[in-house]
């Protein structure tokens, strides 16, 4: 398949995106995130689930889960290690360094990189020693850039299973043009759209070539679904710059949270596109909803 019919494909999961995996009658469990003052503008940072009405096309729904969204991240550092990545080394050692130096301390990283095929580096951990000495070590894995294979294999291993945390993917790769392999679309729309649904954040940093391929194409989409940050360069030199400034967006991005709240709630899996209410029960609390984060 080539890039030109990959985007048109992709143009139409954009805009199904909402369109949740199972239509089974089985209920499903749903998110919002909301933030709550009080008449005088500041935050409620007390709230409980019975505090919360939530109600999916006019029927109440039962809350099930409600925290704070100070919980640390978890974030899976995606680095292409295909053989394109080899005469770039020295520039993407010192991004990934100046990524960990940047973060702030409490989030955890995964490093993952995807020459060939996925190879985890480092274990979820905020042991940024460990990590750096990992980066120390980074080299080319060889072969072709293992791109979708890889980020669906470290969501569903590292970040579906933690889903008190922020799932975070932090993509740096290069894309030459050169994999013009078919790629299983279906997968991509299945992982794309259980990945907003749990608010899920992604931002990325391309150097590309010439030409542009399929990793383009799909880090760009999954960019501008969750409303992340990403960058295409033509020369490796401003990488690390570009890649610490996804670390300062990180560390923002939490910081806004920090006073807001994620709400988990017992939705109808049958339903496409639900009007989704949040109103407070308690006296004097305004709310305001957003269906990702940070907002």
């Amino acid at each position: 398949m080539t890039s030109r019919s990959i985007s048109a494909a992709l143009a139409a999961i954009v805009l199904i995106v909402v369109v949740p995996l199972s239509l089974s009658a089985q209920p499903t469990t749903k998110r919002v995130f909301v933030a709550a003052v009080d008449a005088a503008g500041a935050p409620v940072l007390d709230l409980a689930a019975a505090d919360l009405e939530v109600t999916e096309n006019g029927s109440r729904r039962e809350v099930t889960r409600i925290a704070r969204g100070s919980a640390p991240m978890r974030i899976v550092l995606l680095v292409d290690s295909s053989t394109a990545m080899g005469p770039m080394l020295n520039s993407f050692r010192l991004a990934l360094n100046a990524f960990v130096d940047t973060l702030p301390p409490e989030h955890e990283i995964t490093l993952i990189s995807t020459g060939g095929q996925i190879r985890v580096r480092t274990e979820p951990s905020t042991d940024r020693e460990k990590l750096k000495t990992e980066i120390s070590r980074f080299a080319t894995g060889g072969g072709a850039n293992a791109f979708l294979d890889t980020l669906i294999e470290a969501d569903r291993r590292f970040l579906k299973t933690v889903p008190a945390q922020w799932p975070v993917f932090v993509i740096v790769t290069t894309d030459r043009g050169e994999n013009e392999r078919e790629f299983p679309l279906d997968d991509y729309n299945k992982f794309m759209n259980d990945f907003v649904a749990r608010g899920g954040s992604a931002h990325a940093v391309i150097v590309r070539g010439g030409q542009i391929g399929p990793v383009t194409d799909l880090t760009l989409n999954l960019i501008e679904n969750v409303g992340g940050l990403s960058t295409s360069i033509n020369t490796d030199t401003v990488l690390p710059e570009r890649v610490k400034a996804i670390a300062e967006r990180l560390a923002a991005d939490h910081q806004k949270m920090a006073n807001k709240y994620e709400v988990e709630f017992t939705g109808d899996a049958r339903l496409a596109q639900p009007m989704v209410n949040v109103a407070a029960r308690r006296e004097g609390v305004q709310l305001q909803m957003s269906p990702r984060r940070p907002f």
